[in-house]
């Protein structure tokens, strides 16, 4: 290819843009039609989204938010999270994968500012005025390193997540955002059961039950859960089962037999299908995978939204078949 060339891809550039590094993903999309994530969602990186304009509502864990522009989300590991539309359908966002091995750093610098940004979990900063142009003018020098690709765009995207990794870090205090209180207010009984629900994993959670627990109908448990997450009863509890499995498999021995009773399955059979279902892989080779990257220096994850042929969640919630 002509190095004095644009290389740009086969998609529109005003409506997207992406690039995929080691241990980083940028993706600039504007979509001007409605649009929910359709698939259950959490992984092992940290994800950075950034809202330019229009507005969303944003699940992450058992909160909901409502999201305008200027708005910076960030997405701890292993959070389940998910957007929504609100009545302004139209919206453009920046998106970034970030893994702990972006910056190969010997001194570890950049893996303390990992960990001391997401010292507290998953938030959201609300930027304005000068801070909002600021990032604003970030996210338009990043776009256009990926679109013109010159020489030496990629060391030049790198930079750029890094100072809006910074800025993040230095407005942390003074820009959070606190979840809605309307949303919490009205649907106060909907956040108990997620509460519950994270609390409460490793019981039997049928959407019968909790129901029936919590004085309700399943028929406006199961719509009203759906419109307030973006996830069905069943998607919702086995991402947080499987979020929890995942983590004792890499920081455990357990065998995979125990780590199905402790992740609220009754069998492994079903364990091992929803495991292969949300994350591509298997229990076994998950662990083995995971701890090869960790011996080797570094870790990259398989996820549970790199799969491009996952089916929807259908198995029932509860612990048996």
């Amino acid at each position: 290819m002509d190095p004095c060339k644009n290389s740009i891809g086969q998609k529109d550039p005003h409506n997207y843009a992406a690039l995929h590094l080691v241990g980083l993903d940028a993706i600039f999309a504007r979509r001007e039609k409605s649009y929910t994530m359709s698939k259950q969602h959490f992984h092992d990186y940290y994800e950075i989204y950034y809202l330019r304009e229009g507005s969303r509502f944003y699940f992450i864990k058992d909160n909901t938010y409502y999201v305008k522009a200027g708005d910076l989300v960030m997405i701890d590991r292993h959070e389940v999270h998910r957007t929504l539309e609100t009545m302004e359908q139209y919206h453009d966002r920046a998106l970034f994968n970030i893994y702990p091995d972006m910056v190969l750093d010997a001194q570890g610098h950049f893996g303390e500012l990992l960990t001391h940004l997401f010292r507290n979990g998953s938030f959201i900063l609300s930027f304005s005025g000068a801070d909002k142009e600021y990032v604003d003018n970030l996210m338009e020098r990043i776009q256009n390193e990926i679109q013109r690709r010159r020489s030496g765009h990629e060391i030049m995207i790198r930079v750029l997540v890094l100072q809006l990794l910074v800025f993040a870090d230095r407005n942390y205090c003074k820009r959070r955002k606190e979840t809605d209180n309307s949303l919490r207010k009205n649907n106060r009984r909907l956040f108990l059961i997620l509460n519950y629900i994270n609390n409460h994993y490793k019981e039997d959670l049928s959407l019968e039950k909790v129901a029936e627990q919590f004085f309700l109908s399943k028929y406006y448990l199961s719509h009203a859960f759906r419109e307030l997450t973006g996830f069905t009863f069943v998607e919702y509890v086995n991402n947080v089962r499987i979020k929890e499995a995942q983590k004792l498999l890499v920081e455990t021995t357990l065998p995979v037999s125990e780590i199905s009773k402790e992740a609220g399955y009754g069998t492994l059979t079903h364990f091992g299908r929803i495991f292969k279902r949300v994350t591509g892989t298997s229990p076994q080779v998950y662990r083995r995978e995971v701890r090869e990257r960790q011996q080797n220096g570094y870790l990259i994850y398989r996820t549970a939204d790199m799969k491009n042929d996952r089916k929807p969640e259908t198995d029932a919630g509860s612990k048996g078949e």
